[in-house]
């Protein structure tokens, strides 16, 4: 007997126990109908022997001992014998999906052929998809010349004539109950929504209150949604953290992490917050009342075996719960505002080496292109610079942008640029009291109009919505550019609504002292120096201050030169410095400020200019100047460059001066090294082959070492039949013969008597 059970991915330890306890008590049932029909008809020798195979969906359901007592019954009549080891089953497994544990054993037992006939108790418990039923009888049962039998679908393969037919029906008719009574289920769903009751999971910060003398089809007691008094104060914190105190989500999860008095979410699988769980938390919209059902809907997707998750263009059902509320809608639109804003700053990758100290991501998708009005995005080598991808695909000579954004280097200067701003304003606390009171009289007079028109943007947006919804084309492209029409409209109706919650929140505006500015002027420049300095800071409160000052955006255009380290970007952008301070002083005449983004560094010393022309004067590589002094190669160049500045003058080629140099390599080559003991190797005797195979040189290397050697002290470079000759010994030289001593016909003349 084999028996199999659905995942128990994420369940909780008492579910788990509870489907321990069904299969312990399923398999205790099958033996004993097992062992009752044998007992009343033995198995006889010759026998038919079959296999059996039971299933239901879902958890809730126990059938499996109803479904094999009918098999067992159809089988004695029909005389086959099942044995206790050919009983295959699955418990609340889904009849859509494909790889189950008994079905995979049942599989096994009819390809080896231990059975000649499998019983199924219907067409449903196999399969509740058509072709999947018709492609198992074919080629798990047919195929192999077994026989198939549904006990209460009236299906039997032994009926060649008829059984696909009857088969294809009872499987067709199977699909089409599950499609309508899924649409029951959830018209059950919305009628159990409008009365109150809790259908489907509770969101954290709610709990379930028993309704009196009411319950499910399980007996259990229904529960209408209330606010749970202590979680519900946990996600004002969150809301209050991410809203008011821009704080970072992951912020967010440390503080929920160490306070263990903070209970965790219900269905948590870490056991801790984490980043997901939070912007779960920020972005459902019951905490402001709003409640939604049939959001997602499940898909089941054959080729992979498992359910997945569509949303629906619209929820099925949508309605305002006031007694639900959490937070105030000009909080929820705020945070929703906040997470689409940070998710658009999101323009580059993390580094590889998980260093981002040298790549500062606080000023990403600040900087604009203003002729494609595009964003900037991470580019260059490795990372450093901020591009326009539009002004990529644009020739050089009419590119708009066409230096690259020093990432680093944006970050220093801008800061440094807010900072001196906000130093050097001496009226701006003045300015902000000033703007302060005046905010709070306009706001005396509440003028109704603006709420008026935003409402009638939402509603013409929600008509918009539902056309495009009704017409979406036929095609798949049109199906796509509706969807990015959807998309987009959606966006644009979260904005109005946000700017709606904000328009009809409380408007008080409390004028701050002389001292509370002063304190937040100076918290200003503190951030804005330490985050120029390289100091750790919060990068989600710095980007917020830099947006209230700059309006969010930089504009840049291209300076100098379009090529390369020739030009640089310049950044314009209107200062609002008193809105920064406090948002209610939004009384600034605005003025523009210009960033030249051109790192000329500090000014030389005249010493080091004086040092390193005469080091360049005694024949030293720029490389070994720089090692010497201690500084980068470019800093040597820049001084150079500055002594023939000074002079007029124009600092003379390298490649025309390495040429006149004596030593051309800031290290010395491996040949040199080497030069003078491979000439005394070759004076003692050796060959150039036997040197190089006793040091393990290379016969190149042993050939330059020799040319160094007579070239460095001004000798000719002897070639190899004169080294032999050198080597070889003086008795087997020949003396040189006189031409007198030659007789006429060429021989020696005979020694003398």
């Amino acid at each position: 007997m084999a028996a199999a059970s659905s995942p128990a991915s994420g369940a909780r330890e008492r579910n788990e126990e509870e489907r321990q306890a069904k299969l312990a008590r399923a398999e205790e049932d099958v033996r004993q109908i097992v062992a009752e029909f044998h007992a009343r008809s033995p198995s006889r020798p010759g026998q038919p022997i079959g296999a059996a195979y039971a299933r239901y969906s879902t958890k809730h359901q126990d059938s499996v001992a109803d479904q094999i007592r009918a098999i067992f019954a159809d089988a004695a009549r029909k005389g086959v014998s099942i044995p206790l080891g050919h009983v295959f089953f699955d418990l609340g497994v889904r009849g859509c999906k494909n790889e189950r544990a008994g079905l995979n054993a049942l599989r096994e037992c009819l390809g080896a052929k231990r059975a000649q006939v499998a019983f199924f108790f219907a067409t449903n418990r196999l399969f509740r998809k058509t072709y999947r039923s018709l492609q198992f009888v074919e080629e798990e049962i047919v195929d192999r010349g077994l026989r198939g039998v549904f006990v209460k679908s009236g299906v039997d393969t032994a009926d060649e004539r008829r059984w696909r037919s009857l088969l294809t029906m009872n499987a067709m008719m199977d699909e089409l109950v599950v499609g309508s009574s899924g649409e029951h289920i959830r018209a059950a769903h919305e009628g159990l929504i409008e009365k109150g009751f809790v259908c489907g999971p509770i969101a954290y910060g709610y709990a379930g209150e028993p309704v009196p003398r009411a319950v499910t089809r399980r007996g259990l007691p229904r529960t209408v949604l209330v606010p749970d008094p202590v979680t519900a104060g946990v996600v004002r914190r969150v809301f209050g953290w991410f809203v008011h105190d821009r704080l970072t989500v992951m912020e967010i999860v440390r503080r929920l992490n160490d306070d263990t008095d903070i209970p965790l979410p219900p269905r948590s699988k870490t056991g801790a917050w984490t980043r997901e769980v939070v912007a779960r938390v920020l972005r459902n919209p019951l905490y402001r009342g709003w409640l939604r059902y049939g959001v997602t809907e499940s898909v089941w997707v054959s080729s992979k075996d498992y359910a997945r998750k569509k949303r629906r263009p619209e929820p099925l059902k949508e309605q305002q719960v006031e007694n639900l509320r959490l937070v105030p809608d000009s909080d929820w639109h705020a945070a929703q505002v906040l997470i689409r804003e940070e998710a658009a700053k999101v323009v580059g990758r993390k580094p590889r080496d998980e260093n981002a100290s040298f790549l500062p991501r606080v000023l990403n998708g600040l900087f604009r292109c203003p002729v494609h009005d595009r964003r900037l995005y991470v580019g260059g080598g490795g990372g450093k610079y901020l591009v326009c991808k539009a002004c990529l695909g644009v020739s050089a000579p009419a590119r708009p942008l066409y230096s690259q954004l020093p990432r680093a280097l944006a970050v220093r200067m801008t800061c440094e640029a807010l900072a001196a701003a906000v130093r050097r304003d001496g009226e701006l606390v003045e300015r902000v009291i000033v703007g302060c009171r005046v905010a709070a009289e306009s706001f005396q007079e509440i003028d109704p109009h603006p709420a008026d028109e935003l409402r009638t943007r939402i509603d013409r947006l929600d008509r918009q919505i539902k056309f495009v919804l009704r017409n979406s084309g036929e095609t798949d492209a049109d199906r796509a550019e509706a969807e990015v029409e959807l998309r987009r409209m959606r966006r644009e109706r979260d904005d109005i609504r946000a700017m709606l919650a904000a328009a009809n929140a409380p408007a008080d505006v409390a004028i701050p002292s002389d001292a509370e500015v002063r304190a937040l002027v100076a918290d200003m420049g503190r951030i804005l120096t330490g985050l120029a300095g390289g100091t750790d800071a919060d990068a989600r409160q710095v980007r917020v201050l830099i947006d209230r000052l700059t309006g969010g955006r930089i504009d840049l255009e291209q300076i100098g030169e379009r090529r390369a380290k020739r030009g640089w970007l310049r950044g314009r952008f209107r200062l609002r410095l008193a809105a920064a301070v406090h948002p209610a002083a939004a009384v600034d005449d605005a003025p523009v400020v210009v960033i030249d983004y051109r790192d000329d560094g500090p000014a030389l010393p005249d010493e080091f200019i004086a040092d390193v022309k005469q080091m360049y004067d005694e024949g030293l590589l720029l490389r070994v100047i720089a090692t010497r002094l201690g500084v980068h190669r470019n800093r040597v160049m820049d001084a150079l460059d500055a002594w023939y500045a000074r002079r007029g003058e124009e600092r003379p080629d390298g490649r025309g001066r390495r040429t006149i140099l004596t030593t051309k390599q800031a290290t010395v080559p491996q040949y040199v090294a080497i030069a003078d003991r491979v000439k005394d190797l070759s004076d003692s005797g050796r060959s150039f082959a036997e040197i190089e195979t006793s040091r393990g040189w290379t016969d190149a290397m042993v050939r330059a070492a020799w040319r160094h050697w007579h070239t460095s002290r001004g000798l000719p470079v002897p070639d190899g039949r004169a080294v032999r000759k050198a080597r070889r010994p003086a008795a087997q030289q020949a003396p040189p013969v006189a031409p007198d001593s030659v007789d006429a016909t060429g021989g020696r003349p005979p020694p003398e008597q």
